[in-house]
């Protein structure tokens, strides 16, 4: 199989969501949805964090 016949998947950035049930959650590259704690819900309405670096908290490699 050559290079130009691979797929490649586009990098999505990490964001916040508003779930139903769970409230706000952090929506991963790989399609996960991390529920945030109440100190990171805190964190993000005082604007001292935000979703990528959340991410870089919740972030598993693949071969991990």
């Amino acid at each position: 199989m050559n290079d130009e016949t691979l797929p490649v998947r586009a990098y999505q950035e990490s964001r916040i969501e508003d779930e139903p049930i769970l409230g706000p959650v952090l929506a991963l590259p790989d399609g996960r949805l991390q529920p945030l704690t109440f100190g990171e819900r805190l964190l993000l309405k005082l604007r001292l964090t935000d979703a990528k670096a959340l991410e870089q908290r919740y972030w598993k490699p693949v071969n991990a």
